[in-house]
């Protein structure tokens, strides 16, 4: 959509894209969401490289396990009644 000059910690190009969930930035390593609030076309070079640069700071994303409840036990087996002759 729209480039930029080089980013002062990678040296890569960064580029403003289109995504699915919306317009972010992304120099090919970092990707920064643009909140939601700020049009695409307001975003200049030192908005660009400043968004980038805080999503470094706050570093990978954690990863979410989602807590399991244990398998329910199962009863054992009742023993068949013996058969009448």
């Amino acid at each position: 959509m729209k480039a930029f000059g080089n980013d002062p910690v990678s040296g890569k190009p960064v580029v403003i894209k289109d995504g699915r969930f919306g317009p972010y930035v992304t120099d090919g390593e970092t990707n920064a969401t643009i909140p939601r609030g700020e049009d695409v076309d307001g975003v200049d070079e030192a908005r660009a490289f400043e968004l980038i640069a805080d999503k470094r700071a706050k570093g990978p994303a954690k990863k979410r396990t989602a807590a399991r409840k244990p398998a329910a036990k199962k009863a054992p087996a009742k023993k068949a009644a013996p058969k009448k002759k």
